[in-house]
């Protein structure tokens, strides 16, 4: 039986399809910080203080020195030479300001943080003008005040919600498609009945072709989930994160591995495999019990529902180890 998972590894690594796959997940979670910022940087650029400069022309009430009439605005706008232009009125008292960026996302994302901070100042001055109090969030956290920036709720929304559920389903997406490979390669070379002529019952062969993807999807999401606390990523509950992510692999696992002993043939078993696979996804990742949103709170220390989480990882568990039973390699 040992025999046959350390084969299966082998032959794993040299598929480069999938490879790449986990060469992808490895790298992601290693570079986890430089990506959250890059994307810091380009939608949340006052997060980290910099705000860059931008030419703005003001059409109405002129609160910064580039002021226009509408019409010379929108000629500087569409020839280029301004990179927004803020049109202010005033209705009964009440300021508005519209906004026109250019419609490149980057550009306007940009620009955004610098009109941003023109029209923060704006407010101020407004509030000073009508004598309107400032009033300021503030934050404690063992008795003394904290300054919490502006776009750390981005920076937790990305990592929590987005990159670690992220990770854990394509974990379990990579370890049932290395599944569903090697019992159809077994069948489809006809080596199955090599293996079915030596001592190891056709039980044992089943159990090892589950538990190959299993051992080395464990390893690999124990070793993402170092990489991200290497990265400085806060790590809350790494082993409730661990065992909700590989029970997450285990429901997929179970999956592909019924999916081959259905078909016999890899195309029709991937096929159905990534039907069942996608149409599962957004109950995955939608819902405050889902599975690999529950992975996200877990990290983040967040509370989660335990009984659910209990009930799936159990359920996911129960799956693999009947799927053996339910469909054994000298049934295939």
């Amino acid at each position: 039986m040992f025999e046959i998972v350390k084969k299966d590894m082998k032959l794993m690594f040299r598929e480069r399809t999938f490879v790449s796959v986990v060469f992808l997940i490895v790298f992601v979670a290693g570079i986890s910080s430089v990506v959250t910022f890059g994307l810091i940087m380009l939608y949340n650029p006052d997060y980290l203080g910099f705000y860059g400069t931008s030419k703005v022309a003001v059409v109405g009430e002129c609160f910064i020195e580039s002021c226009y009439d509408k019409k010379t605005a929108m000629e500087l706008f569409k020839s280029g030479k301004v990179d927004a232009v803020l049109i202010v009125s005033d209705v009964d008292g009440i300021k508005y300001v519209d906004v026109i960026v250019p419609d490149d996302e980057i550009k306007a994302a940009q620009v955004l943080s610098y009109v941003k901070k023109l029209l923060t100042e704006y407010e101020e001055k407004l509030r000073n003008v009508y004598g309107v109090p400032n009033l300021e969030l503030k934050v404690y956290s063992g008795g003394r005040e904290i300054e919490i920036p502006s776009g750390s709720s981005t920076v937790f929304k990305f990592i929590y919600l987005i990159l670690i559920p992220l990770l854990s389903i394509t974990t379990a997406v990579v370890a049932a498609g290395m599944t569903i490979d090697s019992v159809c390669e077994e069948i489809q070379s006809r080596s199955i009945e090599v293996l079915l002529s030596t001592p190891l019952t056709p039980f044992k062969i089943s159990v090892s072709k589950v538990a190959t993807p299993m051992i080395f999807s464990s390893l690999l999401t124990a070793l993402w989930l170092l990489l991200l606390a290497l990265n400085k990523v806060d790590v809350a509950n790494p082993v409730l994160a661990f065992i909700i992510s590989v029970s997450i692999t285990a429901f997929f696992v179970s999956l592909g591995y019924l999916m081959a002993a259905k078909f016999r043939d890899r195309e029709r078993a991937q096929l159905l495999f990534s039907i069942l696979a996608a149409g599962s996804l957004p109950l995955m990742v939608t819902k405050y019990a889902s599975p690999a949103v529950m992975v996200g709170r877990a990290a983040a220390g967040a509370e989660i529902d335990l009984t659910t989480a209990a009930v799936f990882s159990a359920a996911s568990f129960a799956l693999l180890a009947f799927s053996p039973f339910i469909a054994k390699i000298d049934e295939i």
